[in-house]
């Protein structure tokens, strides 16, 4: 027996608009939460958009293990009539049926309705009144499935409405990475169009190839782009030996180098116009207590600060070249798929968090959405310039974060965490600078720049990216 799901979103756009963003590249990425329950990882974008033949490949997470183990779905679009309907079903996956008919209805106001109707069977036919028991479980997943989707694509088309300047090419680097997926899943939503810097890849539709450890990037890549945006790096989630010190630190300032060089030698009538550079908080260093800091701060003591400092000043050599930079001086970013809470998540879940190293260092975290959402924002505002502080307004000491995203999960988090356990893993070096530094950030600078945060505070961040509470 089949089951069927209907939720129901209303917004003010025009039907055409909103049926255009769907179509587009980068919609898939957008609407797919973060949060089991079902498809919550896009390994293969469609393969023709939301057309008839399509494919998409997902990974649905399976119970109990915080998103550690995913199960494949690939996902078929079928019958389509833009810009009224468009279907999608499951080819291969772990349910027995599910098929999702997407209905795009005009209302009076000149709004649209999207009427989702989703027909289910959880368990193969032969399963019989099993699928009735697994129709009930599925349908708190699938609410909180569809009111995500339905959060995201609000504020996405938000987003949209207040850049509504021309269209611009961008080319992004990092483009496969936590944030960089959701930077060009964005962007392309609003009918930009992404071109994917790859490392050792070849340059055709949509990619530019370049190779930063051989100093390889061809300036004529380069033109016709409007800007670029620089997001690649090694991971600092490492013990500081003085092997990863280096390809962390050559890793982004030669690359930086690379972009720059290729930027001074590409002619000015077909220069980018923008320079979009990530850097981080650990610009400020450690030993900062509670002091609030501004982009005029100082730059601090440690291995991450120089290779901030470092990495701020080679992208500044694109000023020369009359190219607007940009430092993305990123926070601690939130997501259950990657970053900072993805390792926290399972002793969360088990109610084992709470205060990490006396837990009074503050955390200027921000979520997945905002950060894309910032970064974004900086590469398509023209008077946006110099470093900026991208964190949300409200930082808070390491023990509220967790007592307030245990909280949102239902647990306690009351179990204190000497740094001898971290230091074990990462080191002294590499702990001191990423869990016990202290970073109280102000973002003032970013918020006069009109970016509109989704999420200003942490409990409905966590609430959103978990698919609780709402």
């Amino acid at each position: 027996m089949t089951h069927e799901y209907i939720h129901e979103t209303r917004l003010s756009q025009p039907r055409e608009q909103v049926f255009a963003w769907h179509e587009r590249p980068g919609a898939l990425p957008r609407l797919t939460p973060p949060f089991g329950g079902g498809p919550d990882q896009v390994r293969q974008a469609p393969s023709d958009g939301i057309e008839p033949g399509s494919e998409a490949k997902l990974g649905v997470s399976v119970p109990g293990t915080f998103g550690m183990v995913h199960l494949p779905w690939t996902a078929e679009h079928g019958e389509w009539d833009p810009p009224h309907y468009f279907t999608d079903r499951m080819a291969k996956g772990p349910l027995g049926e599910w098929e999702h008919r997407h209905v795009f209805e005009e209302t009076e106001s000149g709004g649209t309705l999207i009427r989702d109707r989703v027909t289910v069977r959880p368990l193969p036919q032969w399963a019989g009144k099993l699928n009735d028991l697994g129709e009930r479980v599925m349908t708190p997943q699938l609410n909180r499935i569809f009111a995500y989707r339905e959060r995201q694509l609000k504020a996405d088309l938000a987003f949209h409405e207040q850049h509504d300047g021309p269209r611009l090419t961008l080319a992004v680097s990092g483009s496969s990475g936590l944030i960089g997926s959701q930077v060009c899943a964005l962007l392309e939503t609003g009918g930009h169009t992404v071109v994917r810097l790859e490392r050792g890849g070849s340059t055709g539709e949509g990619v530019i190839g370049w190779d930063p450890d051989r100093g390889l990037l061809n300036p004529r890549d380069l033109e016709g782009i409007d800007v670029v945006i620089h997001l690649g790096g090694e991971s600092i989630a490492t013990r500081f030996t003085p092997e990863k010190k280096r390809e962390i630190m050559d890793s982004r300032v030669d690359s930086t180098n690379l972009l720059v060089r290729a930027l001074g030698q590409v002619p000015a009538a077909k220069r980018p116009r923008a320079l979009v550079v990530a850097s981080a908080i650990g610009y400020y260093g450690t030993g900062r207590g509670d002091e609030v800091l501004t982009e005029d701060s100082t730059s601090g003591e440690g291995f991450l600060a120089e290779v901030c400092r470092e990495w701020e000043r080679a992208a500044h050599g694109a000023a020369a070249h009359g190219v607007r930079v940009v430092n993305v001086r990123t926070g601690l970013v939130l997501s259950p798929t990657g970053g900072m809470l993805k390792p926290q998540l399972p002793l969360m879940e088990a109610g084992l968090s709470g205060p990490l190293g006396g837990g009074q260092q503050w955390q200027s975290w921000i979520g997945l959405d905002d950060m894309a959402g910032a970064i974004a924002h900086l590469a398509l505002t023209e008077d946006a310039e110099g470093p900026f502080n991208v964190a949300a307004p409200n930082p808070q000491r390491q023990k509220d974060f967790a007592k307030t995203v245990a909280g949102v999960l239902h647990r306690p988090a009351v179990v204190p965490t000497p740094l001898a356990g971290p230091k074990a893993v990462l080191g002294t070096e590499a702990t001191e600078e990423l869990v016990a530094a202290s970073h109280r950030v102000d973002v003032s600078k970013l918020l006069a720049s009109a970016y509109r945060f989704r999420h200003e505070d942490l409990r409905g961040c966590a609430q959103h990216l978990l698919g609780r509470g709402h």
